[in-house]
């Protein structure tokens, strides 16, 4: 009876919410201006048919703000509706959104696009929405990504008069505890807070969220809490559930939902921090932030590709006390992490954010918030190896050796990329320097190959990507015949709609012209019988031991619309771990991937890139790779190297299992006036080096290279086994830094310019490091 109840009441609220208002007004283009982060990429004139038409060049945003910004009260609805066409001069139309910036009275901005719905260009598109308490303005905008080229009109924003439920009252919170927690669920707008009764902290939402409830439904079925909700933004019901564990300090938090998912769902809300908090943010290899931090801290961080968060989980600690809290995300694959001002100078919070699966909620989405009244960002680490573990991701090398000896290689061994035509011949020189384990990156003809091969301590590898899907019309531009997977074309291209003319592009490639061509995009479901064909065939002649597949743990995972190959996010990662998974299982490589991922850590054993903060690498990394760098970029100086900010949080979890290496256009010799750092942080994190160079470079600076080897290598060999136990800041600068391994062995550096008294007694020189 409850639940009827319930439903009925639901159903009623959302109809009264729905009702159309006779008389709206009506606002239509008005003086429309065009903006484009990237400098010089956007123009737009207006059309024969008086459409809007927008060209876009750059990689990045853009925009057209259609109308003058508009005043709003909470609980104004309104419909924003327009209809496009393709430009026929471009070759890339793109796809746009059509949504508003929201902003409080303070001018602050509450939402990027609230109401945002998509479509390619050619397609109509519209929106509804409800304005959330604490809205005063919105400034309608047409937006996109990337090269575009498309004419918006009938442009029109429709005023549906105010929809504020007016006699809908409260309902009471209810509340949940446990020996650890006290739990509670707002009645008024679904609001989670959780009080740690050991240290005393309310952790409670953060002001201001960009979302607004109103709870139809609120009750308690033993422990755990049940809610239903009705979105104002989007009009949707949402059912959260808040289950506090009896035994553990921890809270499982599960959202479910029905139909279309037009936008984010931010719930729980991210819970209020103060300064003195900082937050942890598994990005790569791991940083923290001051939540007090000014400037630098990414808004949001996927959870479902190396360039985001690379285990699914972030937090939050108090660096007095080491106090806390993390979220696991356990559903992650349509997921992201957010970090955001609540508004104004307001300290940073960290949050959830869950994504549409196709386009709908799909499947049941959970979140763990975990607390700690003590450890910190190392507690946060240990409780994810043991999610880890459970989930069947922590795969070891002393597990991993037993099926492929030669993993035992990879551990202590310099990744190289030499670009030499005498490939045996450097590889020589190597080790008549005292390089005498590495990993040579850069392929070789066939007698290279199994001369390299035979050489002890080696690994002979090489480059590879089933990703790019060379074309005809790319090779007829490019004046090739032939191109990287130009088989796959174009039964195995990724479709990003029903529209079979609407195919994924990949890496962009100079025409002989000038202009950028694009590769198609290969989807997952066929990349591993394309990887299965070439690797087979290859290694008849070419007996390599390792392989690096591109891109596979870096972009995110891909969405297929193609009928042939549909594909969710979920399936593509299956799809992109079970081709990582014969590389080693079939083929017996030693296997490595871009930036990487935590999914792939029972596939793969290195990662390129994991040591690389993505946000914070040299402009244009990937492309202009071999480039020396003599001058140093702030960000890079302040996060990239920067200890203060560092963390090994990948470490903590995954020493043991997995090679974490630097990216290749961000290697240890890349900033000259950064390798010492770089030395440093390998040897603190038990890591490798990365080297890339040619024959005159190693000739110039053989010494360096032989000194960054014989500084990290044999702290990599000792504890390449070993978990990391411990990892500790010795300094009020956070600049000296100690890590433990299981094996015993204990590292302390000084990434500072002064002598440091160790707590045990003596000195570690300004720049050294202590082994032992």
């Amino acid at each position: 009876m409850k639940n009827r109840c319930c439903k009925k009441l639901t159903a009623a609220l959302v109809a009264c919410l729905t009702t159309l208002l006779a008389g709206a007004q009506t606002w239509t283009v008005s003086a429309p201006r065009a903006w484009s982060r990237t400098e010089n990429a956007v123009t737009l004139k207006t059309g024969a048919d008086g459409a809007m038409e927008l060209r876009h060049t750059g990689g990045q945003d853009w925009s057209i703000n259609c109308t003058a910004p508009i005043d709003v009260k909470p609980g104004d609805a309104f419909r924003f509706s327009c209809a496009s066409r393709a430009l026929d001069d471009v070759p890339a139309p793109g796809r746009y959104s059509l949504g508003a910036i929201l902003r409080d009275a303070k001018g602050n901005v509450m939402k990027w696009a609230l109401g945002r719905r998509s479509a390619k260009a050619g397609d109509s598109v519209s929106t509804e929405f409800i304005i959330p308490p604490g809205g005063a303005r919105i400034e309608p905008r047409v937006t996109g990504q990337g090269p575009a080229g498309v004419a918006v009109r009938d442009f029109k924003v429709e005023f549906l008069g105010n929809r504020m439920p007016k006699d809908l009252a409260p309902r009471p919170d209810v509340v949940a505890e446990t020996e650890h927690l006290r739990v509670v669920v707002s009645g008024k707008d679904a609001a989670l807070s959780v009080t740690d009764k050991r240290t005393g902290r309310v952790w409670a939402p953060s002001p201001a969220p960009e979302r607004q409830f109103v709870v139809t439904d609120l009750s308690r079925s033993g422990r755990a809490i049940c809610a239903t909700a009705v979105d104002l933004a989007s009009l949707r019901t949402w059912g959260f559930v808040v289950a506090p564990s009896p035994e553990r300090p921890e809270v499982l938090v599960t959202v479910t939902g029905e139909g279309e998912m037009p936008d984010t769902l931010d719930w729980p809300q991210a819970f209020a921090t103060k300064p003195g908090d900082r937050l942890i943010v598994p990005m790569n290899e791991g940083i923290s932030y001051p939540v007090t931090e000014p400037d630098g801290i990414p808004a949001r961080l996927i959870a479902y590709g190396g360039h985001g968060i690379c285990m699914a989980f972030f937090g939050v600690q108090d660096d007095a006390t080491g106090a806390g809290f993390m979220g696991i995300i356990e559903t992650p694959d349509d997921a992201a992490a957010t970090f955001r001002r609540p508004a104004g100078d307001e300290p940073f919070a960290a949050g959830v954010s869950w994504e549409a699966q196709k386009g709908r909620f799909g499947y049941a989405r959970r979140l763990r918030c975990v607390f700690f009244d003590k450890g910190g960002y190392v507690a946060m680490c240990k409780r994810y190896r043991a999610y880890a573990k459970e989930k069947g991701t922590l795969k070891t090398f002393a597990e991993k050796v037993k099926d492929r000896p030669s993993v035992d290689r990879l551990l202590g061994a310099a990744n190289i990329w030499c670009w030499d035509g005498d490939k045996v011949g450097m590889a020589k020189k190597f080790k008549e320097a005292g390089i005498d384990r590495f990993l040579w990156s850069v392929a070789g003809n066939a007698e290279q190959v199994a001369a390299l091969a035979q050489m002890e301590g080696v690994l002979v590898g090489r480059y590879d990507v089933y990703r790019d899907i060379y074309h005809p019309d790319q090779l007829r531009k490019l004046g090739k015949k032939e191109g990287k997977n130009m088989e796959a074309w174009p039964d195995g291209v990724a479709w990003n709609s029903a529209d079979p003319d609407d195919w994924r592009k990949a890496w962009a490639v100079r025409a002989k012209d000038g202009t950028m061509t694009f590769c198609a995009c290969m989807c997952d479901a066929v990349s591993a019988k394309y990887c299965r064909k070439h690797v087979g065939e290859e290694l008849k002649t070419h007996p390599y031991t390792a392989r690096f597949i591109d891109v596979s743990t870096a972009a995110s995972w891909d969405v297929c619309w193609n009928p042939a190959h549909p594909m969710t996010r979920s399936d593509s990662r299956a799809y992109r771990m079970d081709l990582l998974r014969l590389l080693g299982d079939d083929f017996g490589l030693v296997v490595g991937s871009e930036t990487g991922h935590d999914a792939a850590v029972p596939y793969c054993d290195y990662f390129e890139g994991m040591l690389s903060l993505v946000d914070y690498r040299v402009p244009d990394s990937g492309n202009n790779t071999g480039k020396i760098w003599t001058n140093v970029p702030p960000r890079v100086a302040k996060f990239q190297v920067g200890a203060a900010y560092r963390l090994p949080l990948w470490e903590l979890v995954y020493h043991d299992c997995l090679c974490a290496h630097w990216y290749w256009g961000d290697y240890n010799n890349k900033l000259p006036a950064l390798w010492d750092k770089r030395d440093l942080f390998n040897v603190l994190y038990g890591t490798m080096g990365m080297y890339f160079f040619d024959r005159t470079q190693w000739e110039e600076k053989k010494d360096r290279f032989v000194r960054s080897y014989r500084i990290t290598s044999p702290v990599a060999r000792k504890t390449g086994y070993s978990e990391m136990l411990d990892h500790r800041i010795l300094s009020a600068d956070r600049l000296v830094q100690r890590t433990t391994f299981a094996d015993g062995t204990v590292v302390t550096v000084n990434f500072g310019d002064k002598p440091f008294a160790l707590p045990e007694g003596g000195e570690l020189a300004a720049g050294g490091y202590l082994v032992k």
